[in-house]
């Protein structure tokens, strides 16, 4: 669903910047959103049990129009920009994958080992059931690096 989004965020980037060479104004630039937590661990399809969030957690370099256009689209869709998403922590090694790439926009998903280390390091309790789950069904080798550089107490979730 966010790749849909940034789509549609995309073509409304080409449109604007139609009408402001038309109207000599400044083009908007093109924008990189990475999307943290629960919302990319959504749209990666773990074979977890997730609860849903309306709250979607991005880091992005777009300017402030993109930013609410961006908001708007999310909102027709029950979804709210996270205005607090530049607090998460992430392990400075996240990997990012593509998920949509258009002319102006680019939308990246945060790899899920990555999320839940940050998950569990700095909210345990809030996420011990993820966590339990997700130790369960056998994690990959990048979680456990990942784990382990940080320290992750994972004898919490036992």
């Amino acid at each position: 669903m966010l790749a849909e989004i940034a789509e549609h965020l995309d073509r409304w980037m080409i449109d604007e910047n139609v009408r402001a060479v038309d109207e000599g104004l400044l083009r908007l630039r093109r924008c990189t959103i990475r999307v943290l937590g629960q919302s990319a661990l959504l749209e990666a399809r773990l074979p977890v049990d997730l609860a849903a969030t309306q709250d979607v957690d991005v880091r992005a370099d777009y300017e402030d129009a993109v930013r609410r256009r961006f908001a708007e689209l999310l909102a027709a869709r029950g979804l709210e920009l996270d205005p607090l998403a530049h607090e998460i922590w992430m392990p400075s090694e996240t990997r990012y994958t593509v998920a949509f790439r258009g002319k102006l926009v680019q939308l990246m998903l945060a790899e899920p080992e990555a999320i839940l280390v940050s998950k569990a390091l700095k909210a345990p309790a809030k996420n011990r059931a993820l966590m339990t789950e997700y130790l369960a069904i056998g994690p990959t080798d990048r979680f456990w690096e990942l784990a382990k550089k940080y320290a992750v107490d994972l004898e919490a979730f036992a």
